[in-house]
């Protein structure tokens, strides 16, 4: 068999059985409701609720229509309770979310609970939009990510099989901080939570995955080249608050039952992922324009719904016609005292696709890594920079509404004492010539014994206005933690302590976002080495001699993460302070320091250089590289 029918075979293996599933009877356990002849029968074998007796999934073939229907029925009963529970917020998060797109003549309405617009449609130059949030929470993104959040894995033991295993986790988490572009993920990441409190990353396992596979010479044994194969890979998409669908009962991270993510699909993608179940799904939500996250809020557009699915949600519209896609719903329920396994369920609202256990032998949290920029009390959602910007960001346009609205409703005018015999028309120009003087001067004739016209100047913008913008750019920056020199908001003079000062205490107030940078980091790469160790085959794949290192495997270009899966045992830990903003100069001295003291080996070794210019990132690290090798 050639080796990339091996590879396909064995990817085949590790892929999980999308099989529907039925309930099972366990056996007698002594529980009520058993029987003397060992079968068990529910209180209730309808409910399929988080409060009733112990019992489980079976792995049958086929369910009749009745028993699939009472699954997506009760996915989305758990979904309707989760929307409820979080309703508030979302009016939250739609607002600051219109805010920062630059739509922010708008208020959450006391009675309809929705968003309305302020604007008066005869007069739209009365409204002025002067965008001061977003450049102040991109400043915020930009500062608190000017930093790399670390984490990695150490042996448990300092026995050769953990520590193997510590070398291969690390060389899985440096494989995808590099694939997903870490740096980049983890702007995107914190913007969300800046605009609506929190953001979502989701790692899960893609069967469908393509990666490059080598396969062998059946002579030598050495590589003759690659090939892209369906072997599956680690896939990670990032998810606002608004798609991701919490426990309600759930106060704290430790607490939550069961999540769902919804999302909106075209119906084509149901087919592909699903086949014939996929065909059974109705096409009840809208995609397309008018279906962002906003737009459902809002007044008369697509805020009614179709009277059980809440239209902020799945984004629905009520022309049928327009209706190309449906919701999906990922119901995932952690294993417990009555679902030991574990639920994670797939379906719409109108099929089921997927029933069956917890997909991953990691069970002890959710593929969901949080990130929040403030908690909140009650909820595990986090508060929402962009909100507290609101009130600030509106009144600033109102006021620069006003100064333009001053200024565009003033004119010059003159005093003409009556009977003077001046009509209307002697401030016209006198002159049919171009000459220059003919329009800064211009020749009155006025009668004897009266006084000359004179031109009086509009009174201009009340000067009280600018003081009132510099006050609430000043509050803005105080909610939102960011005080720059480059703003101006530190005048000419301003000691550098005093700024210094200021920064460090807007460090502090970022600090429990920069700590949930750190911990959500580890929680990702737990994730990322969990999956690869259960499923994949591994980016490099090739037989090695005994007993090498992972480090020399992947030096000759081939590893196979046999020591995770032979039950090397490591932890992954974050740094703590790894999130602290840090300058590129801090850094640089920090790193120069340790080379001095010898923490990095010998300061005159070719070899400790070469790993502190890698530690730098220079622009010129190759030529630099290149030079320390020749000396070495």
């Amino acid at each position: 068999m050639a080796i990339g029918e091996i590879i396909g075979e064995l990817a085949r293996k590790m892929q999980p059985q999308a099989k529907m599933t039925a309930l099972k009877t366990p056996k007698n356990s002594g529980t009520p409701g058993s029987f003397a002849d060992g079968s068990y029968k529910l209180r209730n074998p309808e409910d399929l609720t988080l409060d009733h007796g112990r019992q489980d999934w079976d792995k049958e073939p086929d369910l009749d229509e009745g028993e699939q229907k009472r699954i997506y029925m009760f996915v989305r009963d758990c979904f309707q309770q989760a929307y409820r529970a979080r309703q508030e917020m979302e009016l939250e998060w739609a607002l600051a979310t219109s805010f920062f797109e630059g739509r922010q003549w708008m208020r959450i309405a006391s009675q309809t609970r929705n968003l309305i617009q302020l604007q008066n449609t005869d007069e739209p130059n009365r409204y002025i939009t002067i965008q001061k949030m977003r450049p102040l929470i991109d400043g915020v993104v930009g500062k608190l990510t000017q930093v790399s959040p670390d984490a990695y894995a150490i042996p448990l033991s300092d026995t050769e099989s953990d520590r193997f295993a510590s070398d291969e986790a690390n060389i899985i988490c440096n494989h995808f901080n590099r694939k997903f572009k870490r740096e980049t993920q983890l702007k995107e990441r914190v913007r969300w939570a800046c605009v609506c409190g929190t953001s979502y990353l989701k790692v899960y396992w893609d069967a469908k995955g393509v990666q490059t596979v080598p396969y062998f010479d059946p002579f030598t044994g050495e590589i003759a080249g690659y090939e892209q194969m369906e072997v599956g890979d680690v896939r990670e998409e990032i998810l606002p608050a608004f798609d991701v669908y919490i426990d309600p009962t759930a106060k704290r991270d430790e607490d939550i039952r069961y999540m769902i993510h919804a999302s909106v699909r075209p119906m084509s993608w149901f087919v592909d992922n699903y086949g014939e179940a996929g065909r059974k799904v109705t096409a009840d939500a809208m995609s397309g324009q008018n279906s962002s996250y906003v737009d459902a809020y809002l007044e008369g557009g697509n805020g009614s719904g179709n009277g059980w699915v809440p239209a902020s949600t799945a984004r629905l519209g009520q022309i049928e016609s327009r209706k190309h896609a449906a919701v999906l719903y990922e119901y995932w329920e952690k294993p417990n005292a009555q679902y030991p396994k574990g639920r994670y369920i797939v379906s719409t609202n109108s099929a089921l696709l997927y029933a069956g256990d917890w997909p991953y032998e990691k069970k002890d949290s959710f593929p969901f890594i949080a990130i929040r920029w403030q908690p909140r009390a009650g909820t595990t959602y986090g508060y929402s920079l962009g909100f507290d910007l609101c009130p600030l960001q509106l009144t600033y346009n109102r006021i620069y509404s006003r100064m333009i609205e001053q200024f565009e409703g003033q004119k010059d005018y003159v005093m003409i004492q009556k009977l003077s015999g001046i009509g209307a028309d002697a401030f016209n120009n006198m002159s049919d010539s171009i000459d220059e003087a003919d329009r800064i001067y211009r020749k009155i004739y006025y009668n004897q014994a009266t006084q000359p016209p004179v031109i009086q100047r509009a009174p201009g913008i009340g000067q009280d206005l600018f003081p009132m913008l510099q006050m609430l750019e000043k509050d803005m920056m105080d909610v939102a933690g960011l005080h720059d020199v480059s703003q101006g908001m530190a005048q000419a003079g301003t000691p550098a302590e005093s700024v210094r000062l200021l920064q460090r205490a807007d460090n502090t107030q970022h600090s429990f976002i920069r700590a949930d940078m750190e911990i959500s980091n580890a929680l990702i790469k737990e994730w990322e080495v969990a999956l690869v160790a259960q499923f994949g085959v591994a980016p490099f794949i090739g037989q090695m001699e005994e007993k090498q290192s992972p480090a020399d495997e992947l030096r000759t270009g081939l590893i196979t993460f046999d020591h995770i899966r032979q039950g090397g045992q490591y932890r992954i830990e974050y740094v703590p302070g790894s999130a602290q903003e840090d300058s590129p100069d801090q850094k640089l001295q920090k790193l120069m320091a340790f080379r001095q003291m010898g923490l990095f080996g010998d300061p005159a070794d070719p070899e400790t250089n070469m790993l502190v210019v890698r530690m730098l990132k220079l622009p010129e690290t190759s030529l630099i590289m290149e030079h320390l090798a020749s000396q070495n």
